[in-house]
């Protein structure tokens, strides 16, 4: 029973860490350089904004800068260096994704949610198998 107790204990106090998706967010687009130029050359965090310009097209920092709760300065150091790259480019009315730029949203995504759907399985197990240790004493 003591296993069980700890594992429980885990649960309840690191639950939150087990699915939290910013965290994978630098690992994901580090091992997608490899297949896309110059992703290692931003910030992770940049993806953030580029997300939302490849979801809702095409926008001013200030929208993106509320929208994400991002500081504008910060908000605009990660626009700077997803155009430097071109990831997105400057326009008229703010930013938008170029086609590398969605290439990299779509890639990291695809791998966002690889990842998600393991990490909820294996906590389902873990959950599942609490359950049955529970449920036995």
């Amino acid at each position: 029973m003591p296993n069980v107790r700890k594992e429980l204990a885990v649960l309840i106090c690191h639950g939150d860490a087990v699915l939290d998706p910013t965290k994978w967010l630098a690992e994901e687009a580090s091992d997608l350089a490899t297949r896309i130029p110059n992703l290692d050359a931003i910030p992770f965090e940049a993806v953030l904004p580029l997300a939302k310009l490849v979801a809702n097209g095409e926008s001013d920092a200030g929208k993106l800068a509320l929208a994400l709760d991002i500081d504008e300065t910060r908000l605009g150091e990660y626009l700077d260096a997803l155009c430097e790259f071109k990831f997105a480019k400057e326009t008229d009315n703010g930013y938008e994704p170029t086609p590398t730029g969605v290439q990299a949203f779509e890639a990291v995504g695809q791998r966002m949610v690889a990842r998600e759907l393991l990490q909820v399985k294996v906590r389902l197990q873990q959950l599942e198998k609490l359950q049955r240790h529970l449920n036995i004493s």
